[in-house]
């Protein structure tokens, strides 16, 4: 009989994350593009989650942590971010559209015996997007004459599954590791400059990968009164294979129809970059507890500059040679620092609040309105609802303040971006609901 229960709880836990993966995902800039945190525990104290984790989403942070699950726990997460970004340039002043983007977690972990903890889990580790419909570009940027409505539209994710063990050395020290499977997407439509015909066409590019990366961590436990934790994720290539359309109005010029179309396949390079971690916190008993961390992520392994190759391309129905371009952002590395402070209001609820800054990593030469994970400084609120001994409920709040940043007046990847100012700031929330047995 308690086989059987112990089957039914693998699949039912099997069941949600299931479900969860295949909802609709989607991404937006928290520290860079990686979310601020996974799960609505974590939000609640602005991210930190190297040191201290009692859940299953530190086997995205910290796998060594793991170890903290006494017998069995279940969590599902469900981040509902409000993205609020503005472009301005000489022909456009606009908010954009504002979509919700819904990001969904879930997890299950069981110890196996005293030492030993394996669990698995799946998480979005973040992106960015914007849809800012129909914008104007001027052809005369070109040489060209007149304007052109192109829509700019970008959605990136990239989501993981975490198959995660973690065993404890001693009572003091973990170590845990999680070999991880993740998928990265993209959708991008964006102007296309083509100098032959004067004009900016639109260009329509997508494309998906699935990929390889591990994570190692380190927990060190002083009796729960302070501690430490590293971390350290290996960097994940995506080779985003996918079509590409690009549509250029011709107007009225001499032995050309009405528009040109350019047909293919689309391979843009990118990935998602190494990081380094390092976590402490200190427990001050009835005045709560702290935690601070400073983490290095290396965007530019992937984002300093793309390389984008066009296959099996064709021009108004007449096969053209392949083309290769880079597109120079320019990303790099980020450093950031979080810290966060719990208050055990009562046995049974806790407040939470934190801070979080890292310094935008977007050069002005390489800034473009699909492309705007430029946010700095995080400021986080949380509660959590124990009740009784299985049931826990989190609730997570960040607000991303405003940023905005001017374009260089040499623009590294289209000239119709110089000297434009993007605006970046959201609301997040998160909901999390745990089971413990």
């Amino acid at each position: 009989m308690k086989d059987d229960t112990i089957f039914n709880t693998h699949v039912r836990a099997g069941a949600v994350a299931a479900a969860l993966l295949v909802a609709p995902l989607a991404g937006h800039a928290n520290t860079g593009m990686e979310n601020l945190a996974t799960g609505a525990k974590a939000m609640g104290r602005a991210g930190t989650a190297i040191a201290i984790g009692d859940d299953t989403s530190v086997m995205n942070t910290n796998p060594a942590l793991l170890s903290n699950i006494s017998d069995a726990r279940a969590d599902t997460s469900v981040e509902m971010m409000f993205p609020e970004f503005g472009y301005r340039n000489a022909l456009n002043d606009t908010h954009g559209k504002r979509p919700i983007y819904v990001i969904p977690s879930a997890g299950y972990a069981r110890r196996i015996n005293s030492q030993t903890v394996i669990g698995i889990a799946m998480f979005n580790e973040g992106g960015t997007g914007t849809d800012y419909g129909m914008l104007d570009v001027d052809n005369a940027l070109l040489g060209g004459s007149g304007t052109t409505a192109i829509e700019h539209f970008s959605q990136f994710g990239y989501m993981i599954i975490a198959p995660t063990v973690s065993y404890q050395v001693t009572n003091e020290l973990s170590l845990g590791l999680s070999p991880q499977i993740g998928y990265g997407m993209l959708r991008m439509k964006m102007p296309f400059a083509n100098p032959m015909l004067a004009r900016f066409g639109a260009a329509d590019m997508d494309g998906s990968d699935t990929n390889f990366r591990l994570k190692l961590g380190l927990a060190y436990n002083a009796a729960g009164r302070y501690g430490f934790g590293l971390a350290w994720t290996s960097k994940a290539a995506i080779k985003a294979k996918g079509d590409v359309t690009i549509t250029t109005p011709t107007g009225d010029m001499p032995g050309m129809p009405a528009q040109s179309i350019m047909r293919g396949q689309s391979l843009m390079d990118i990935g998602w970059p190494s990081s380094y971690k390092a976590g402490v916190f200190y427990n001050t008993g009835a005045l709560g507890r702290i935690t601070a961390e400073v983490q290095r992520v290396r965007w530019s392994e992937y984002f300093r500059s793309i390389p984008v190759t066009f296959s099996g391309v064709t021009f108004n129905g007449m096969p053209m040679p392949n083309q290769s371009f880079t597109m120079n952002i320019g990303m790099q590395d980020q450093t950031a620092w979080r810290i966060g402070y719990e208050y055990p209001l009562s046995s049974a609820i806790t407040l939470r609040t934190g801070w979080a800054h890292g310094k935008n990593p977007i050069p002005a030469q390489g800034i473009i309105p699909i492309f705007n994970p430029i946010v700095e400084d995080h400021v986080t609120f949380g509660l959590g609802v124990q009740s009784g001994r299985n049931f826990e409920f989190n609730l997570g709040m960040v607000r991303g303040l405003k940023k905005t940043l001017t374009a260089a007046p040499m623009h590294a990847i289209s000239p119709d971006a110089a000297n434009s100012q993007t605006d970046m700031a959201f609301w997040s929330m998160a909901f999390q609901l745990s089971y413990k047995w």
